[in-house]
């Protein structure tokens, strides 16, 4: 007898896409859209990615990690497919029109007319986590509901991580989607920005330095420069990759009320 989480597998896994981006044939960042009618839905964060040139869009099989349909396309061909949206530092979102003929048969889920869900209610959501190909099914609970800066957010208690971005959100009950993945929290989160902040100081203070000894062809300042960036970019990814099972979602009011999936 299938289990509820599986059901919802079999039912939404096809709809749900991997969006990958890269420049010269090398991986920049990853993240997870998922089907609507024939619009694509996503966090605007994921697709803010400088100095990307292209972006794979791919949607797999039953397996999770098999191609069932797939698309490489410039970012400006994806741009120019952007129907609606909201900054990051708002409803974060970005609906686009997906009527490239590669997925015309990928189906579509459905979203819930409101959230209904309640605090404690169980929730689930798929994303391509880690940057990994093959999709992943995570449950949890709904830990908490909050408004902050006019933004309504679903606190999860379950593990999203990095990649899990732009995923949907699902009410288990009824396979409806009712919000939208953006990001983690961990118990370290503060501590590691602070430390990037340090990182930061110290690069523009050593930035506006003169050396005042030299070892050879070696300028200390520049090496202690290129020192910091390099613990800087180590330090933020461990804080991408860090996780102790909390996670964000946005409410799909404004996704709701976009005329781009009328």
């Amino acid at each position: 007898m299938a289990s509820a989480l599986n059901t919802l597998w079999t039912q939404a896994h096809p709809a749900v896409c991997s969006l990958t981006f890269s420049a010269g044939g090398t991986r920049i960042s990853s993240g997870t859209g998922f089907k609507v009618g024939k619009r694509l839905i996503t966090n605007n964060h994921v697709v803010q990615v400088p100095g990307a040139t292209h972006v794979t869009l791919r949607f797999v099989g039953t397996d999770g990690y098999t191609d069932a349909a797939s698309k490489v396309v410039t970012v400006a061909e994806l741009e120019a497919k952007l129907l609606d949206g909201d900054p990051e530092a708002g409803w974060d979102f970005g609906i686009y029109d997906l009527s490239w003929p590669e997925f015309s048969q990928i189906p579509s889920l459905a979203l819930a007319p409101s959230t209904t869900a309640a605090i404690g209610d169980p929730i689930a959501f798929l994303g391509f986590q880690f940057e990994n190909p093959n999709l992943a099914i995570h449950s949890g609970i709904l830990a908490s509901r909050f408004v902050q800066a006019g933004v309504k957010y679903l606190q999860l208690d379950a593990s999203v991580n990095q990649g899990n971005s732009g995923g949907p959100l699902i009410d288990p009950s009824n396979s409806l989607v009712v919000g939208i993945i953006t990001r983690k929290a961990t118990g370290l989160t503060k501590q590691f920005d602070q430390l990037l902040a340090s990182f930061d100081q110290d690069i523009q203070a050593l930035a506006g330095a003169q050396s005042i000894i030299s070892v050879g062809p070696i300028d200390p300042i520049a090496a202690l420069e290129v020192s910091q960036e390099q613990m800087k970019r180590v330090s933020l990814e461990i804080r991408r990759s860090a996780n102790v099972g909390i996670g964000y979602a946005y409410e799909l009011d404004k996704v709701r009320a976009s005329t781009a999936l009328a």
